[in-house]
């Protein structure tokens, strides 16, 4: 394929819109009416009862608790769990700041390991070499389209007597042999946010099989109440959602499986077509991970298959050709909403934070994914027919094999000094 790059004027490989999120229909619009018309739209209405129940039977969780969003259900589990001031908390360094932050809201000092660059997902073996006497809970991240290797974290928490939370914002739906994610650790935590793969504008929910940690959640997000008659309080605050919300997720709910079901015939697709195109490679999914839920899919890009240029460069040449590429999160000590926090801090402590922001972390695999390698495709891209899959192909293969046209745009930017700022989108989606 020869024809002229659209970023360089030439016709692009497509011109109408790929699947749009979020996806809804009068399922919603039925149960939000119900809801409106019941007059119980706050919290722990029958709705929330429901939608919490169906959500616990389809994870394979005993609890299933609302939240008010997929950040501050990170804090819950950790407080939960009993973790604060003095402890240190392991985090992968690529991943949403909201779970490193976590464990700062708490008290604690989050430790970032590095990742494996075949899944993107946190090292069990960089896990190992961070673990130290004030270690007490480790944060997988089971990241776009791909399930963190929860045997070895597990194994090792076990040893090391560490609390294990599966920040599952990306995964619903995911299963690690016959178990669904968020109930192989002692918390599962997920998001309901606008670009999650289910959402109500926002929301989460947390998983547990443990009673007393249920009791502790529910008090935790429901202003201290306890969660049964005769239950025992606790200190907490308003975490909650509506029953407005819990309406969405019921229909979400019902139509996650048949969902996750054509994004994986798609996926398939999708990744054995593009493995006949040099430089480019569909992050490939673990035996273990019996189904995939998403995100995004992860693709890397050998930046020598494409004249050397930054990857922000064969980004934007996607984009002209319309195909919704977006990089990877930046590593979290990277990112600007984190390194802003370093002045707050100094300004409420008086003391430096760089030690407990770990700004001064090196986590090179993390560093190469974020700011080299790494692409992403949003997961609704993937509910559409097979002729997207094809247009989303030919577009890396146009791209690619125009790399020489692409160098001297890189070129360009790299005299510009563009290079890892052009793209950044991924805060508009967070």
């Amino acid at each position: 394929m020869t024809a002229v790059l659209a970023i360089s004027g030439g016709a692009p490989v497509r011109s109408e819109p790929f699947t749009a999120w979020p996806v809804h229909d009068e399922r919603e619009r039925e149960l939000l009416l119900k809801v409106l018309e019941s007059g119980v739209w706050s919290f722990g209405g029958p709705v929330e009862a429901e939608f919490s129940e169906r959500f616990a039977e389809f994870s394979g969780a005993k609890y299933a608790l609302c939240v008010a969003n997929g950040s501050v259900s990170l804090e819950i589990a950790l407080r939960a769990l009993g973790v604060g001031p003095g402890d240190e908390v392991i985090v992968p360094a690529l991943t949403w700041t909201a779970t490193a932050w976590a464990a700062v809201q708490v008290g604690a000092t989050p430790v970032f390991a590095d990742i494996s660059e075949e899944d993107w997902c946190i090292d069990p073996a960089s896990i190992a070499e961070k673990i130290t006497e004030k270690t007490r809970a480790v944060i997988p991240v089971h990241l776009y389209n791909q399930t963190a290797e929860m045997d070895e974290i597990l194994a090792l928490a076990r040893r090391h007597s560490l609390w294990v939370v599966e920040d599952c914002a990306h995964a619903h739906g995911s299963r690690w042999g016959d178990r669904g994610v968020g109930t192989l650790g002692d918390i599962g935590s997920f998001s309901f946010q606008q670009t999650k793969g289910m959402t109500s504008g926002e929301g989460g929910i947390l998983l547990t099989d443990g009673d007393e940690l249920a009791e502790r959640i529910y008090g935790l997000k429901n202003c201290a109440r306890a969660m049964n008659p005769g239950g025992r309080h606790t200190f907490g605050a308003n975490y909650r959602i509506t029953e407005f919300q819990a309406a969405i997720l019921l229909a979400q709910l019902e139509r996650l499986p048949g969902q996750l079901e054509k994004k994986a015939q798609n996926i398939a697709l999708f990744r054995e077509k593009l493995s006949a195109i040099p430089g480019v490679t569909a992050l490939a999914p673990k035996a273990e991970s019996t189904r995939q839920g998403l995100y995004a899919v992860s693709v890397s890009v050998d930046p020598k298959m494409f004249g050397n240029v930054p990857r922000e460069a064969v980004a934007m040449a996607l984009e002209a050709e319309g195909i919704p590429v977006e990089p990877p999160y930046d590593v979290v000590y990277c990112a600007s909403l984190w390194k802003g926090g370093a002045d707050v801090l100094r300004f409420e402590t008086g003391v430096d934070p760089t030690e407990r922001l770990g700004l001064n972390s090196n986590c090179p695999r993390a560093e190469r994914v974020a700011h080299v390698t790494g692409l992403t495709i949003p997961h609704e891209v993937f509910l559409g027919p097979e002729k997207d899959i094809e247009d989303l192909v030919a577009g890396f293969e146009k791209v690619q094999s125009n790399a020489s046209e692409l160098r001297t745009m890189g070129l360009k930017m790299r005299a510009r000094g563009a290079a890892r700022d052009v793209l950044r989108k991924i805060g508009a989606r967070e």
